[in-house]
């Protein structure tokens, strides 16, 4: 990469480091005054405000690493990365999950179709740099493995959400076994439609298409300054 571009993105991730924590401060802000519409929907504060604190956190995740030379993210991923923790945030907060039937299912859609697609960018990054050249196979076999990755995740999300709920003694974020059914069943819908989008993507591109996008480990940042 030349000096250009490292210069270009270390200020974005600079303005992210700033920006992302602020904005959910912001958001905690309006909570802890009692402007929040979620608080009236019936989510608890201290839950509200435990997200808005645990998503500014997560949100430093991108920019640290890098500033730190070791991930480069091409930017409509770290658009999508983004939108869809403050689409979490806004929705909880504005009580869109409690006051509107179907957002939580359309929620879990949306989500499960960034992780997808984060997951696919993780696959194609494996079969570029694996040591063993780890292969996926085939297009089918590349969908197939992203479908059944991805869905692990959503799987993952449903458990930390019953193992928060149970520590805290509290039902704050699984409401019954329906609610999990729902949740799980909106991820399988994202997730397929992803994985049924790379099948047709792959059809005339490469892993490596996309793996050539992102930058992983310090080699990968050395500038030229002939450019």
């Amino acid at each position: 990469m030349n000096s250009a571009e490292n210069a270009a993105e270390r200020r974005v991730a600079w303005i992210l480091l700033i920006a992302a924590p602020v904005g959910f401060g912001i958001i905690c802000a309006f909570v802890m005054a009692g402007l929040a519409p979620g608080l009236d929907a019936g989510h608890p504060e201290e839950y509200l405000v435990a997200t808005c604190v645990a998503w500014a956190i997560i949100s430093l995740v991108v920019p640290i690493l890098r500033l730190a030379n070791l991930v480069s993210l091409p930017p409509i991923l770290i658009g999508v990365i983004y939108f869809d923790m403050f689409f979490y945030v806004l929705g909880l907060c504005s009580g869109c999950y409690l006051n509107i039937s179907w957002f939580g299912d359309f929620g879990h859609v949306v989500s499960s179709s960034i992780v997808t697609v984060i997951v696919f960018v993780g696959l194609c990054m494996i079969e570029a740099h694996s040591p063993a050249h780890v292969t996926f196979g085939n297009r089918t076999g590349m969908a197939i493995m992203l479908l059944l990755v991805a869905l692990s995740f959503g799987g993952v999300w449903e458990m930390i959400e019953g193992f928060t709920d149970g520590v805290t003694g509290n039902a704050y974020m699984v409401y019954g076994a329906s609610d999990t059914m729902g949740d799980l069943s909106a991820d399988l819908i994202g997730a397929f439609i992803v994985s049924v989008g790379v099948y047709l993507y792959l059809g005339n591109h490469t892993a490596s298409d996309i793996s050539s996008k992102v930058r992983f480990g310090r080699k990968a940042f050395d500038i030229d300054e002939t450019d």
